[in-house]
């Protein structure tokens, strides 16, 4: 654990030592480690739950689609993850609110073995995804199943 340099006092070395700020540095200090976590970046794209690792491997997850007519305002939104039947849920307004309940119902341990056991989507063409719905979520490896620690939504 790295500590911050004394200012003199240890009431002002307190004040210091913990970061109540949620702006982040961009360059960590010397010794300093990121917060645990994985990123991956969830999407929303032709009926499917698409999810795309550090890595740039995408992968397709399960369907996502509405119910009714989204157009007119009337539809509603679900999901249902095709590795696990229980992953699923629906009644969303819309397809990004869809997508951060899931990343919330989602472990890292479920969604590696995801990425060890599925094809890469993008290796026949890799689908436009520039205007697709997306979330960026952080999951934790040591969590030992622990749901998403940040989506950013």
């Amino acid at each position: 654990m790295s500590r911050l340099p004394s200012t003199g006092s240890a009431a002002a070395a307190d004040a210091t030592s913990i970061r109540t700020s949620p702006v982040q540095p961009t360059t960590p200090s010397a010794g300093a480690t990121q917060p645990p976590g994985q990123p991956f970046t969830l999407y929303a794209s032709a009926g499917r739950v698409l999810c795309s690792n550090k890595r740039d491997k995408l992968v397709d997850l399960g369907i996502l689609e509405t119910d009714g007519d989204e157009g007119a305002g009337q539809g509603t939104w679900r999901y249902q993850l095709d590795g696990d039947d229980t992953i699923a849920a629906s009644g969303f307004p819309s397809a990004e609110e869809a997508l951060a309940d899931l990343a919330g119902a989602m472990t890292f341990l479920f969604l590696e073995g995801q990425f060890t056991a599925l094809a890469d989507v993008g290796e026949g063409g890799r689908p436009e995804l520039a205007d697709a719905t997306q979330i960026h979520i952080t999951l934790d490896p040591l969590g030992h199943g622990s749901p998403a620690i940040a989506a950013d939504v």
